[in-house]
C-alpha cells in the first residue's frame, strides 16, 4: 500500500499534532448532547471490554472488540453500515471490520487500499480529524467501489488516535444526503481517544494471553 500523502503545507502544524478538534458552531446545548451520548457509547464500551477481557481468549479478544466498537458507533450514530480499520505505521491494515461483509484477500486489499488512498477514510487519517461528507455525489472524497453492495449518500469517518498516531479508522455512512451532522461529529470526537485506549488494551491482551499473561 503506498499512500498519497498530503503536501507540506497541509501537514499538521507542531501545536496540531494530536487529532484535530472538528470545527463548527456549538451551542450550550448541543455540547451536552454530545457529551451525555459520548459518556454513554465510552461506559458501553468499557464495561464490553471489561467483560471480554475475562471471557474470550487470544486473538478473538482484538476481533470481538472490533465488532463490539463498530456496531455500538453504528447503534449510537444510527448509521446505516460501518467499517473499522486497524493500521501500523506504514497504513498497513492489520485487522479490518467491512461493511460489505467477508471477501476474498485479494478484493478486500484492493478495496481497503483504495479507500485509504483515494477516499474519505485516508482524507480523515492524513489530516488527522473527522471527516464529514453530506453528500457523496458531490464530494470528491468518496469513492464509488464497484459492486458496492449498498448505497451511500453521507459519510462521517473517525481516526482513532493514539498520541500523534493513528492506529485506525472507523467510517460510517447512511443512505441519505445530510445524515451525520455536527453533533454526532462532535459525539465521536469526545470518543476517540477512549475507544482507542479500548482496541489498543485489547491487542494487548490478545498478544500476551497465549502467553500465558494475565
Amino acid at each position: 500500500m503506498n499512500p498519497k500523502m498530503i503536501d507540506e503545507q497541509e501537514q499538521p502544524s507542531q501545536e496540531r499534532l494530536s487529532a484535530s478538534p472538528f470545527q463548527g458552531n456549538r451551542d450550550e446545548r448541543m455540547l451536552l448532547i454530545a457529551a451525555q451520548s459520548a459518556i454513554q457509547l465510552q461506559t458501553t464500551l468499557l464495561k464490553n471490554s471489561i467483560s471480554y477481557a475475562q471471557s474470550v481468549s487470544g486473538s478473538l479478544i482484538l476481533k470481538t472488540t472490533l465488532k463490539n466498537s463498530l456496531e455500538n458507533v453504528i447503534k449510537l450514530t444510527n448509521a446505516d453500515e460501518g467499517s473499522i480499520f486497524l493500521i501500523d505505521e506504514n497504513w498497513v491494515v492489520m485487522e479490518s471490520i467491512l461493511a460489505r461483509g467477508p471477501m476474498a484477500r485479494d478484493l478486500k486489499d484492493s478495496v481497503i487500499s483504495k479507500v485509504l488512498d483515494d477516499g474519505l477514510a485516508g482524507w480523515a487519517l492524513r489530516h488527522r480529524q473527522i471527516g464529514i461528507i453530506h453528500d457523496a455525489i458531490a464530494d470528491d472524497r468518496w469513492v464509488q467501489l464497484p459492486d458496492q453492495p449498498y448505497k451511500a449518500r453521507s459519510a462521517l469517518a473517525v481516526p482513532l488516535m493514539y498520541g500523534i498516531d493513528a492506529i485506525g479508522i472507523i467510517t460510517l455512512t447512511h443512505s441519505q444526503p445530510n445524515h451525520f451532522d455536527e453533533a454526532i461529529a462532535m459525539t465521536m470526537q469526545y470518543s476517540m481517544e477512549s475507544i482507542t485506549a479500548i482496541i489498543l488494551n485489547a491487542q494487548i491482551h490478545a498478544e500476551y494471553r497465549p502467553l500465558g499473561v494475565t
